[in-house]
């Protein structure tokens, strides 16, 4: 249906599947700004103290002061259940109650992620809507497929300007499984009638190339940013600096 150009290269696909932090939006730029919002709310139901703030910092694989994010970490390769399960865990471990410290971070998160907070700290990532722009342009399906939920990703790609190129969003509340195994893939393919094989895979972590190898996809695209890039190319099929080194012409 479409031919991409990436690395020189040109590949006939009919879908391309998107990982959504990382990949279509600015992970550094949006997650630390959020998590440090967070350390606040949870701050105002409990004493955050520097050791409880590190607890918390390693548990998600963060550093708030120096914008660092484990590109290994849960924030980068876990699910939002998982970082939340931590978070609840790193309470646990302050003395509090595991039911109180559930009624916590549910609390917090709910005054973080469901508000202003989080639309105001979602930031695109370099050349994503101009591609988004140009797939939809040439007639290409294009889905993400994210461990975030489906709903929080479909509110982020509202907030940067992104739905109306996109057909369709599974998250990891949508499978039983989530990266790095091929549920989500499997479920994309299905409901948009398209083979694994005609599929192209971009992402920036180790379990999106996973999951598109799992797939079995047609390619498995890594962007650079929190994971190095050596490791980007033991596990994808081709490594981009950004999505601006992806092209819908030879040029």
């Amino acid at each position: 249906m479409g031919e991409i150009y990436i690395s020189n290269k040109v590949y006939d696909i009919d879908l391309v599947i998107f990982d959504k932090d990382g990949t279509l939006l600015d992970f550094k730029e949006t997650w630390v700004a959020i998590i440090r919002e967070l350390f606040m709310a949870l701050g105002k139901r409990v004493q955050m103290h520097e050791g409880l703030r590190e607890r918390i910092e390693r548990a998600l694989g963060v550093r708030i002061d120096s914008s660092e994010i484990d590109g290994y970490g849960p924030i980068a390769m876990g699910t939002f259940a998982e970082c939340d399960a931590l978070l609840v865990d790193s309470l646990y471990c302050e003395g509090i109650r595991w039911d109180k410290a559930k009624d916590i971070v549910r609390q917090a998160g709910i005054e973080v992620f469901t508000g202003d907070v989080r639309r105001q700290s979602v930031k695109s990532a370099d050349g994503s809507i101009e591609l988004l722009r140009e797939l939809k342009e040439k007639g290409l399906l294009i889905a993400i497929a994210t461990n975030d939920t489906a709903k929080d990703a479909a509110s982020d790609m509202q907030t940067i300007g992104a739905s109306e190129y996109i057909d369709l969003i599974i998250g990891a509340d949508s499978v039983n499984r989530a990266k790095p195994d091929p549920d989500m893939i499997y479920k994309i393919c299905d409901k948009l009638d398209i083979s694994p094989d005609r599929c192209l895979m971009i992402g920036d972590t180790i379990v999106d190339a996973l999951m598109g190898k799992n797939a079995g996809v047609g390619l498995t695209v890594g962007v650079c940013g929190v994971v190095p890039v050596d490791v980007l190319t033991e596990y994808t099929d081709v490594v981009v600096s950004s999505l601006a080194d992806i092209h819908l012409s030879s040029e």
